[in-house]
């Protein structure tokens, strides 16, 4: 797809729909010659002591969920697979990219990016990173889940290494899938447990209509602001 029809698509926020682009970034040097799937060029080019946030449980919804900074190292060693209690690591939406300058040589900030829209493209608390455009960086291993929730900007999801299931939902869904109060710490997360979803509490989620799909290395994801997610690894 070409960067004018890809602006094309995207223009009219309401009829904006996630779509995914196949292959566009099977060209990086992430996906290639430094292979982001080797553990050990990850390790060597952040650094084993450097410390970055790791989120230790399958979601942040669970009771039992916490963070702590963590060696880069011990993180890809211990917490990358199930330890022995049972939780997993997460490194989730975290800006590598600033610890690890050489890992912005592994990748080119994609044409679609650049597409003005009028609509809201970088997060309120974060701020641009890389020409005008925030990267995150999220690493975890199989069994990890994002709740559902929504971003109040446009996304453009590179998958590198693995699969990713997305299950998305129209903003005009949100009447169907409960989300916290607007006062609330987590205002941007549905309440309903999608791994165990509890129809006497919230019943409307049955009316809910939802897109599925299934992101693999090479591909870019993209999801218009205000669509909810979940995401399994």
């Amino acid at each position: 797809m070409d960067v004018l029809r890809f602006q094309q698509v995207i223009a009219d926020a309401e009829k904006a729909h996630p779509f995914i682009i196949k292959g566009a970034i099977s060209h990086w040097p992430a996906l290639n010659d430094h292979s982001w799937s080797d553990l050990a060029y990850l390790q060597e080019t952040v650094g084993s002591h450097r410390l970055v946030p790791v989120e230790l449980g399958t979601k942040y919804t669970d009771k039992d969920w916490t963070q702590k900074l963590m060696p880069f190292g011990k993180f890809l060693e211990q917490t990358m697979s199930m330890n022995e209690a049972g939780v997993c690591g997460y490194m989730a939406q975290h800006n590598l990219l600033d610890q690890a300058f050489k890992l912005k040589n592994d990748f080119i900030i994609p044409d679609y990016a650049f597409v003005e829209t009028g609509r809201r493209l970088v997060p309120n608390d974060q701020t641009a990173s890389t020409d005008g455009i925030v990267v995150n960086v999220w690493i975890g291993p199989q069994g990890t889940v994002s709740p559902l929730h929504f971003d109040n900007y446009d996304n453009l999801f590179a998958q590198v290494a693995g699969y990713k299931y997305f299950c998305l939902y129209s903003p005009s869904e949100a009447p169907n899938l409960y989300p916290y109060p607007p006062d609330s710490h987590m205002p941007n997360t549905s309440q309903v447990d999608m791994e165990s979803v509890d129809l006497n509490r919230y019943p409307r989620f049955v009316k809910a209509s939802s897109v599925e799909c299934v992101v693999e290395p090479g591909d870019l994801l993209y999801i218009p602001v205000g669509y909810k997610l979940v995401a399994c690894i």
